[in-house]
Order: C-alpha cells, then sequence, then structure tokens
C-alpha cells in the first residue's frame, strides 16, 4: 500500500506539471490531465469529462431545509417530485435551480493532502442566495463542495440541513456495453443489514456515505462519495436505464432514514456560509481499485489512530457461552487455547492471543477476579480482552441517578425526539456530548485501563449518531457531530492503552478505532458464513481506514465439518480472527476436536497473518455474496472458492482475472486438503457442497 501511496503521488506530481491549465475560448472549459470540466456560463450547470468519459452532465447543486425523513425527501429518480419543497413552521424551501443566476466561474491552483489540483469555482444566484461549488480536479479523480451563503439580513439564523454539490436530471452513457451495477453501502453494520448490487434499470436503492458504478466484464467503474465525515450524513440516490445511462444522479450532505436508525430529519447546520462536505468521483479501470483509492482520500483526510500491534487472533464469549460467561469459565477456555491451539499455529504476529469477556462479564465476576484474569492470560501468551457500550442505557431507567454525576438523572442523558427518548436494539441512546455521559465512560475504560485489559470491544457506537432535537453541547446540531465529540472524547482517555474494536456502527468516521465488525452478529451456518462475505464483496476496503476489519466470532458448534471451514476461511479473508465456541471444560468434546484440527491448520493461521481483508474476484447479484476472493502479495496469490449450495459444484475462473498470464503453468496448494495443483488458463475448482477451497498460487 505504501509503495502504491507513494506511486499516486509521483503520478500526480508528473500529471500536474504537464496538466494544461487552460480554458476555451469562451472560458467554458478547464482541463487538468485527464479530468475535464466544462461550464455553461449562462445557467452555471457543470459537465465534467474523464478521459473519453462522461462521469456527470449538466450538473446545478441543490440544497434547503427538509423537516421530513429521507424517504420523503423528493429524490432525483423521480422526476415529477423534483420541486420546492416547504420546510414546515419556518417558510422555507429545499432549492433546485433549473439554472443559476449572475453566473461567475473563477479558477486557480491548489495543493492539499490530497495533491496539486485545479480548482474550478461556479458561483451564482437563487431567490436571494448565493451558491457556490469548487469542483477540484486532480489528475485521478474530482472533488466538489457546494457552499451557500446567506442572503442579506439573514446572516444570524441561516440554517441548511441538506447541500447537494453533485444533483444532475440529464442522462449521460456509463460504459457503453451491457453489464452495468449500482453498489449501495449500507450506513452501519446493525439489524443484519446488507450491501446490494442492483442492475442498471432496476430501481436503485441510496446509498450511504459511498457508492460504485461498475461494468461486470471490463470492470469499469466511477465510485462517488463523502471523504469529510466529521458534520453531516451523507448519500448518494441515482436511477439508471436499461441501455447503459445514469439518468439521474444526487450526492448529498443530509440524509437521514430507517437504515440511519434515526426519527428525525437531519440536524441544521448554521452559519452566514453553511458548506457540504467535500465530495468525490472516481473514475476507475477496476473498480475495486476506485473503492480503495476512495478509502485512501478519505484516510488523508482523517487519519486512523496509531497502530496498536498486529491482526489480532482471539476468542470472544458472545459466541456461545454469552449470559453464561464467568470467571472459572474464562479461565478455561484461555487454558484450552494455550494447550491446543497457540502450539498449533493460532496466535498473532506477536504469537499472542486475545481472550474477550463480552456482555455479562460484569454478572459473572467479582472485581477482585479481574486482575487475576488478566494475570492468567498473560502467564498463557494471551492478551485480556473485555466489553463495554458507552452510548446507551440497558438499565433503562430514566429516573435512576448517574453514578458517576449524581447531580443528573438518567433521562437527562437521553437523545430525544419529539421530547421522547430515541430507542433502538431495546436501549435509549445516550448524548456523547453530555458531561455525565462522558463521566461514565472515563470512569469505565479507566477501570479496564487499571485492571490491566489490553482490548475492548465497544458495541452499539450507532446510537450516538442519532440526530437529536438537542445536544448538551449547542455548539453541536448533527448526529455525526456528537459522536465525533463522544468517539475523540473515548481516544483521549483510552490515549493508545487498548485495542478499540468496534462492533456495531456506522461506516464512518473512521479515524477513532484500530479495527470494526464488518457485519452484524454471525455465527456458524452458511448462511452466516455467506452473510458476512457479502459485506466483505463490496466493504473489503474497509481496511484502508480502519486497521482490520472483523468478521465477528467463528462459532463451529450446531454445523457441519466443511461449514466450519467455510466459516474459519471468512474469518481469516476479513481481518480480526476470533473463535467464538464453549471450550471450558463443559463444552462439548466433539467440536473441542473440529476445533482444534480446523483451527490448527498452520496454512490458513499463516495467511490470516500475512493478508489483510481480500476482495472479490468478481461481484454477486442484489444482496449475495461473491462466492471467489484472492489477496496479492510479493510472492504468491490466494484465491478463496467458496459453494453456498447443498450439492458439489465446479467452479470455473480464467487466472487472466487474476491478473495471472493464460500460457504459464502455476504451482499451487490447496490449503485444506494440502493437494498440489497445476493451474493453467482456468482453475476448476471442484468444491463439496456447502465447503471451501483455498489456493495459494505461486507467482
Amino acid at each position: 500500500m505504501q509503495k502504491l501511496i507513494t506511486m499516486q503521488k509521483l503520478l500526480i506530481s508528473c500529471l500536474v506539471l504537464s496538466a494544461s491549465f487552460t480554458a476555451a475560448a469562451s472560458d467554458r472549459a478547464f482541463t487538468n490531465g485527464s479530468q475535464k470540466l466544462i461550464v455553461d456560463n449562462s445557467t452555471g450547470a457543470v459537465t465534467i469529462v474523464s478521459g473519453n468519459d462522461t462521469i456527470v452532465k449538466g450538473n446545478l447543486p441543490a440544497w434547503g431545509l427538509v423537516d421530513a425523513s429521507f424517504d420523503a425527501v423528493p429524490r432525483s429518480s423521480d422526476s415529477a417530485a423534483i420541486k420546492h419543497v416547504p420546510y414546515i413552521g419556518l417558510g422555507e424551501t429545499v432549492r433546485y435551480p433549473e439554472s443559476l443566476k449572475n453566473v461567475k466561474v473563477t479558477s486557480r491552483k491548489i495543493s492539499d493532502t490530497h495533491g496539486d489540483a485545479l480548482r474550478v469555482s461556479v458561483t451564482g444566484n437563487y431567490e436571494g442566495e448565493k451558491a457556490t461549488v469548487d469542483y477540484d480536479l486532480y489528475p485521478e479523480f474530482v472533488m466538489t463542495r457546494l457552499s451557500v451563503e446567506a442572503p442579506a439580513g439573514k446572516k444570524g439564523d441561516f440554517a441548511l440541513n441538506y447541500l447537494a454539490p453533485v444533483f444532475t436530471r440529464q442522462p449521460f452513457t456509463f460504459a457503453d456495453r451491457t453489464g452495468n451495477y449500482f453498489i449501495s453501502v449500507p450506513y452501519d453494520n446493525d439489524a443484519w443489514v446488507r450491501y446490494a448490487n442492483t442492475p442498471f434499470g432496476d430501481k436503485l436503492p441510496a446509498s450511504y456515505e459511498a457508492a460504485a458504478f461498475f461494468n461486470a466484464d471490463t470492470r469499469q467503474g466511477l465510485v462517488i462519495g463523502s471523504v469529510e465525515h466529521d458534520i453531516w450524513k451523507s448519500g448518494v440516490s441515482a436511477a439508471t436505464d436499461d441501455n447503459a445511462a445514469i439518468t439521474s444522479l444526487e450526492v448529498f450532505g443530509g440524509i437521514t432514514s430507517d437504515l440511519t436508525r434515526d426519527r428525525r430529519y437531519h440536524g441544521a447546520v448554521k452559519g452566514a456560509t453553511v458548506k457540504s462536505p467535500r465530495m468525490i468521483l472516481i473514475p476507475a479501470t477496476d473498480w475495486r481499485d476506485g473503492l480503495e483509492l476512495f478509502a485512501d482520500q478519505c484516510a488523508l483526510t482523517a487519519p486512523s489512530i496509531p497502530a496498536k500491534g498486529p491482526r489480532p487472533f482471539g476468542w470472544n464469549s458472545w459466541g456461545k457461552l454469552q449470559t453464561k460467561i464467568n470467571f472459572d469459565k474464562a479461565i478455561e477456555v484461555s487454558d484450552f487455547i494455550h494447550d491446543n491451539l497457540q502450539n498449533r499455529g493460532f496466535f498473532d504476529a506477536d504469537s499472542s492471543v486475545v481472550v474477550n469477556l463480552d456482555a455479562f462479564w460484569d454478572f459473572g465476576f467479582k472485581p477482585e477476579q479481574h486482575r487475576e484474569f488478566v494475570a492468567h492470560c498473560k502467564a498463557n501468551g494471551q492478551k485480556a480482552g473485555i466489553y463495554y457500550c458507552p452510548f446507551t442505557d440497558w438499565g433503562g431507567n430514566p429516573e435512576s441517578v448517574v453514578g458517576e454525576a449524581p447531580e443528573y438523572k438518567m433521562k437527562d442523558l437521553y437523545v430525544t425526539v419529539d421530547g421522547q427518548p430515541v430507542k433502538f436494539d431495546g436501549a435509549p441512546a445516550l448524548d456523547p456530548t453530555h458531561p455525565a455521559t462522558k463521566a461514565r465512560i472515563k470512569k469505565q475504560l479507566e477501570q479496564f485501563i487499571d485492571w490491566g485489559y489490553e482490548y475492548v470491544k465497544i458495541d452499539f457506537m450507532a446510537h450516538g449518531a442519532y440526530e437529536s432535537d438537542n445536544y448538551y453541547d449547542p455548539a453541536v446540531t448533527t448526529g455525526v457531530q456528537a459522536y465525533n465529540q463522544g468517539m475523540a472524547y473515548i481516544d483521549s482517555i483510552n490515549d493508545g492503552k487498548m485495542w478499540l474494536n468496534l462492533s456495531i456502527a456506522p461506516l464512518f468516521p473512521a479515524n477513532y478505532a484500530h479495527s470494526r465488525r464488518i457485519s452484524c452478529d454471525a455465527w456458524g451456518k452458511v448462511t452466516d458464513t455467506e452473510y458476512v462475505l457479502n459485506a466483505l464483496t463490496y466493504g473489503w476496503w474497509l481496511d484502508h481506514l480502519y486497521h482490520y476489519n472483523d468478521a465477528d466470532h467463528v462459532v463451529y458448534e450446531g454445523s457441519s465439518d466443511g461449514e466450519n471451514r467455510m466459516r474459519i476461511t471468512s474469518s481469516a479473508l476479513t481481518g480480526v480472527y476470533f473463535l467464538g465456541d464453549d471450550m471450558s471444560n463443559g463444552g462439548d468434546d466433539a467440536v473441542k476436536e473440529r476445533i482444534v484440527r480446523n483451527t490448527g491448520n498452520r496454512d490458513i493461521n499463516e495467511m490470516a497473518r500475512r493478508c489483510k481483508s481480500f476482495r472479490p474476484v468478481e461481484h454477486a447479484l442484489g444482496t449475495k455474496s461473491a462466492d471467489m476472493f484472492t489477496y496479492d502479495t510479493d510472492d504468491c496469490i490466494y484465491l478463496a472458492v467458496f459453494n453456498f449450495t447443498n450439492e458439489p459444484a465446479v467452479k470455473s475462473l480464467p487466472l487472466r482475472r487474476l491478473g495471472l498470464s493464460e500460457t504459464k503453468t502455476y504451482k499451487a496448494k490447496e490449503l485444506w486438503s494440502q493437494d498440489p495443483v497445476d493451474m493453467q488458463a482456468t482453475l476448476n475448482a471442484a468444491v463439496p457442497a456447502l465447503d471451501v477451497k483455498v489456493y495459494r498460487i505461486e507467482k
């Protein structure tokens, strides 16, 4: 990755030196490298061309105040609904200009963390408000931002909660051939939500923070999303036809819906000038590279917290023990892992394993037992981990006094809509900006650190990003602002002492934790594996933001041996590599035997230590998972081939889709059977029902 970033910087430098910063005689055309921007001086509409491909046509901004949920906001895919929408109670409107007035176009060179660019600013008036869209043309992509200035006399109370720097209803062709798709990204990983891949011509779901168009054959892609995640929840809405055209496109800050778990419209941002998040449009020869480049640009905007050791291997109590976790069982699991798995190669690059206590540890441990448990783990060459929910009130008693801040009751901390507490997953959400919420966080994290824990799984994080009637901090008006403040506080208390692993959480912001679970809860059946791999198919790139993704605990009990291999493989491909069965003395001996046999596969464990998240070879339809995943190293290519069906299957793959020669013979090894394999031109993998094969192909 460092090589990629370095080469990218060199490419940007070279292209900027040779870029033509000239405009056409009409002062409407601007170029930088392969990016070209054409401005209609009479309307302010903008068309962006990359190479020979149009990526936006006839773009004009939209903005305003919305007092409804996302589903009630007029969508660009419904042309009949594109109109002014009154903001009930305030008499404001959402602006969808047909054209801007008094258009002014300027350009200048800029340089920032993303490289050198040509900034073209298009400014115009509409109904007394001045809108400016900055288009920053970098050699590999375009960034854009909308700024709206209050009209005279309203600068003191001007507020917006919807800004779309990209809003076009003019069709343009994408990948002029059949087989085009749209990837929609979920806002978080709660409630078993899935990524979706929808063919052109079908109704497209909304996408959150990022989205991608791509062609299945050529892999040509267009990746779009927000690179800033400090104020706004961002959305992408689009419509397509059967003839490879994008017929409308809307990229905006201010999305709320059932999938953001919100119960009200997005909070309004106030100021004499209100700005949207900065959006990026990346044309890519391979949509997978485009998504990784998108993640890299987000990481440049908000760098990840410093690394805290290598990719974790471990065990989590929620897999099977759940509410039955106690001190004795935790000690027994630690010993089983030490005696049976660590000596078979199940350990991280520092030869360590995390033994993680999940929810209900506070019922199964006496306070004095925590130090003993931590010491026992250390003696076994392990790290002790624990669990916490900073933004929820699981007690659910609004009248109870906050022990850490007795001047408050729990109801004082609640996120509210129309005065009522906001609940999801059964618990009221807490305001991250409230001093009593922070007092609770400080006490609990400092207690964990004092006991000696080195890893903490923090859960139900999306509760901290809900939109609220108001927040304790009056400067905070949006859920994302509140979440950022809460996460920054958590980091300040932790101060790098524990590995922070997010469980249920928004995808963004991603700069406060070391890892994040890529999906919701998953156990051991084929449906669990396929669900986790749906998230890997379209979300593997998140480990360019977090240090690692997390595939949740692997559970053996109740599944076949083949399903066990599938689930183990899904975790090894993804990131944080945790087991979840009851390996205490009371656990099932037959299950333990399978755990030792399969988790003791040294080749799979070595692959997990070497690699980050695998990426898909091809796409999958709808909300399904791809069945092949790959990872490229200096000396080999790993390839995992899954069979999710109840019948044996032969899976074929032309080796050129892995970037390999069609004429060369490659030596490979299947890592579960240990069988040698020769590959030339096409791989034909015979995979048993509900099973997987993993190949290490030598370069």
